[in-house]
């Protein structure tokens, strides 16, 4: 598979992936982050206030998903704007590993969260690999992993425990507890599928948000339906034996849980792309937020780190909304005068940097 103009999956693609940023994919990184913050200091009654917002649960797991879905959106989009595969995987590469960078510095703020961007980076270097796959291999890959790798996760985490690998820095991110990347990975692949598609057309919306909810709802249903854990917080008093395999509890990694996620994921997006054309401008702080979503996931964890880890163990929705509503505004006024937040842009130029080095040498 060549990268030309003539290539078919870029032809197929390249209505949606013009130059222009598509609107919908920032509003769901805005999505994405806003959950993933309400999922650490959001309040949602399980921590004992009793006062809290019972349906932050939605947010716990799903946000984190939808983020690396997205992910795979913005690699399938990076491909189809490079010259070669080989550029593009030049810069998927070097934003994976400032991914990481970041993520070693803002892991040793040591906040009471599981930082994803680790993770994220390897995840991304895994999917830069297919990038060159045709459409039916992403989804076959995407369905391996999620499916067969949440069966396998918890013998390959046995396995590494028993062989000491678990004390190797970075390589014990590929089956961590929170974010294994070798399963979650699938997650990139869905996205890398949904950058082939024309998403700017309303049929391929509509498609993603009927075809989306049917699997992450069917699927929840169906896992719920063999004895799986719901995804909502139970009652103290309950009790009985759960199918581990199709629980639907955030973070349990279940082949029922990363399917269903992966469902309601496209079907968010496919929503997002509609709402912001829709709402044409009075969504642009919201769609701010998500342009800087990098910026901004960084910054939450250093306020985090400021105020102290009872922002997280004593958690308030004041605070939620105040961080959420002072971020938005920031992110709005930002991109006001820049066209891309502080972390976006070192990451543009190192890769955009890499990648023209790379075509250098190429050349020469």
């Amino acid at each position: 598979m060549t990268f030309g103009d003539t290539t078919p999956a870029r032809a197929a693609a390249q209505p949606a992936l013009d130059r222009a940023r598509i609107g919908g994919l920032d509003l769901a990184r805005a999505i994405a982050f806003i959950g993933m913050v309400a999922a650490h200091i959001g309040d949602d009654g399980a921590g004992g206030s009793g006062h809290g917002w019972e349906w932050l649960w939605v947010a716990s797991g799903r946000s984190s998903a939808l983020f690396a879905v997205l992910a795979g959106v913005s690699i399938g989009i990076i491909a189809s704007r490079s010259p070669s595969a080989g550029h593009a995987r030049v810069k998927v590469a070097v934003r994976a590993m400032l991914l990481v960078l970041v993520g070693v510095i803002v892991t040793a703020l040591g906040t009471p969260v599981y930082v994803i961007l680790p993770n994220l980076g390897l995840m991304m270097l895994m999917a830069s690999l297919a990038i060159t796959w045709r459409t039916s291999w992403l989804w076959s890959g995407a369905v391996t992993l999620l499916i067969g790798g949440g069966l396998v996760l918890p013998w390959i985490q046995s396995w590494a425990s028993g062989a000491g690998l678990d004390a190797v820095p970075l390589l014990d991110r590929l089956w961590w507890h929170h974010y294994p990347a070798l399963v979650w990975t699938g997650y990139l692949l869905v996205g890398l599928a949904l950058s082939r598609l024309d998403l700017r057309a309303g049929a391929t919306r509509l498609a993603m948000v009927v075809g989306g909810a049917c699997a992450g709802v069917g699927v929840a249903v169906l896992g719920l339906g063999l004895g799986g854990m719901p995804p909502w917080p139970l009652d103290d008093g309950a009790f009985g034996w759960f199918t581990w395999w199709a629980s639907m509890e955030p973070h349990s990694y279940s082949p029922v849980e990363l399917v269903s996620n992966a469902g309601i994921s496209v079907a968010v997006i496919g929503v997002c792309l509609w709402l912001s054309d829709a709402a044409g401008r009075g969504l642009s702080a919201v769609r701010a937020l998500g342009a800087m979503a990098f910026t901004a996931y960084v910054a939450h964890l250093f306020v985090i780190a400021f105020v102290g880890p009872e922002m997280v163990y004593y958690p308030s929705n004041t605070a939620l909304v105040v961080l959420l509503v002072t971020f938005t505004v920031a992110a709005w006024a930002w991109r006001l005068v820049f066209p891309q937040g502080p972390l976006e842009t070192v990451m543009t130029r190192a890769s955009n940097a890499a990648a023209g080095a790379y075509d250098s040498r190429r050349r020469a």
